[in-house]
């Protein structure tokens, strides 16, 4: 990812991507130009992202890959998420009233 924060915590979204996660490339923004990012530094970020021979690039592609594993194990059958999703729907249904049909 090449995070371009524009508003908000958008910022702080941005720096736990590259610093935190290590799953993104970071930007050179200018804040006191509205968050522009220059053409050349944007290429620059594609360009280490897709390959161009950079070792900030590899790196987040490696941990995007790692991150997308854990995310596909989480939703499938008997992973986290799918359980937690199921356990919320069947308290739902639980707490649900019936109505007995006329």
């Amino acid at each position: 990812m090449a995070p371009w924060p524009l508003y908000a915590e958008q910022h702080l979204n941005a720096f736990a991507l590259v610093a935190d996660s290590g799953a993104a490339v970071a930007m050179r923004v200018d804040r006191g130009k509205g968050n522009f990012v220059e053409a050349a530094e944007l290429e620059r970020a594609v360009r280490e992202l897709m390959g161009g021979g950079g070792e900030e690039g590899r790196k987040a592609r490696e941990k995007a890959a790692e991150m997308m594993a854990v995310c596909r194990k989480a939703v499938e059958d008997g992973g986290s998420s799918a359980v937690t999703l199921k356990r919320l729907v069947d308290e739902i249904n639980s707490k649900c009233a019936v109505v007995p049909s006329a």
